[in-house]
């Protein structure tokens, strides 16, 4: 028995080491290792090797995965199976062996790629955070809770993110200067291998020419608010398409409110001037700002009111001339309360000139009599006297 085994082990690590689909070949009818009977076909020989074959290949998967040779085999492996019975028994197994050793390479490398890749993508994202936050860490303590797959991959995803973001960095601010520069995007291949990079580059660019279109748009929206206000007819610039366009005719149509709001203004100032109402030469050709002026005018109540405050201050003795605080920036009121103001001290000067006056005339006729009446005494003491 012993002896059987030494050469069963003998022949398998032969068969082991050639190469087992070179030499497997289906028996022929020829075949006497299965003593079958004449009457037993080519068909049933190929059936019972490949069976043979099929049961090592099976147990050789089982070894080959667990890496150890002939852990499926007893004493009584082989003992059963003539010699060409057992080379193709063992054939099954050398290939089943060899399978089974490489899926469990296969299972392993995987297992390693994706521990490398969990940990590669954590760094990768803790690099990101840390660059952001200004808190880049130069050494990189291993975590020892996971493998070391994983903190490798680590390492490698956290030192990728520093770059990355060095390179997005640069990226950012060479996109931003092709902006100012062109009207089309032109991606540097340094930038377009990385989605972080490309989208820096996009990102700069697209802000510069946020940039460059809204300095546009306040060149035109001013250039229509001129033609606005000064009451121009509305011509757009060829130069000025979609947003241009539509900046310059807000810009017009701003200017335009702006010239109502002010002829208006003018209007409510010209009532402190003018008593009655009066269009200006300068508007004449233009009947809707007329409009707007005669409003303004109309619109002006304060009028009375603010001249009859400054003839009163004006009439009050001691008192200084000061200006409602409400029409101080007024010019046109100011110029009317000054006007009223004076006419108020005028007046008052008048009434005083007239107190004193009759006060002058009262006080003489009382010195008058009082003479007389003196005299009036003396004379008569005199005849008493005498």
């Amino acid at each position: 028995m012993k002896k059987k085994l030494a050469v069963i082990s003998t022949a398998c690590l032969l068969i082991l080491a050639s190469d087992p689909v070179s030499s497997y070949a289906t028996p022929d009818s020829s075949s006497d290792v299965l003593d079958q009977p004449t009457s037993v076909t080519n068909e049933d020989v190929k059936a019972i090797f490949d069976s043979l074959y099929q049961e090592g290949y099976s147990l050789g998967e089982e070894d080959g995965y667990a890496e150890k040779k002939f852990d499926q085999f007893d004493q009584t492996t082989g003992l059963d199976k003539s010699s060409e019975e057992f080379t193709w028994f063992m054939m099954g197994y050398t290939v089943g062996y060899k399978k089974g050793q490489q899926q469990k390479e296969e299972e392993l490398k995987t297992e390693q790629e994706n521990e490398m890749t969990a940990g590669e993508e954590e760094g990768y994202q803790q690099g990101v955070l840390d660059y952001k936050h200004a808190t880049i860490q130069s050494e990189i303590d291993p975590f020892p809770s996971k493998s070391a797959d994983w903190n490798k991959g680590y390492v490698q995803g956290y030192k990728k993110a520093i770059s990355l973001m060095d390179l997005s960095v640069k990226a950012k601010k060479e996109g931003y200067d092709q902006g100012l520069e062109n009207d089309s995007m032109s991606v540097p291949n340094m930038y377009d291998d990385e989605d972080v990079t490309r989208q820096a580059f996009t990102e700069g660019f697209e802000t510069a020419q946020a940039e460059v279109l809204n300095q546009q748009k306040k060149q035109f929206e001013k250039q229509g608010y001129v033609q606005g206000y000064h009451d121009l007819p509305l011509e757009v610039p060829a130069e000025a398409e979609g947003e241009l366009q539509t900046a310059f005719e807000q810009g017009y149509e701003k200017g335009q409110k702006q010239k109502q709001k002010d002829v208006k203004a003018d209007g409510y100032d010209s009532a402190f001037t003018y008593q009655t109402y009066r269009a200006p030469k300068s508007l004449q050709d233009k009947p809707e700002l007329v409009k707007w002026y005669k409003a303004g005018f109309y619109s002006n109540k304060d009028v009375k009111s603010l001249q009859q405050k400054a003839y009163k201050d004006g009439w009050k003795l001691g008192k200084e001339m000061s200006v409602p605080k409400k029409y101080k920036q007024n010019k046109a009121a100011v110029s009317m309360y000054k006007k009223y103001f004076e006419q108020g001290q005028k007046k008052q000067d008048k009434t005083v000139s007239h107190i004193l006056l009759g006060s002058g005339i009262v006080l003489t006729l009382v010195a008058l009599i009082t003479l007389w009446r003196l005299r009036r005494r003396k004379n008569e003491e005199t005849t008493l006297d005498s």
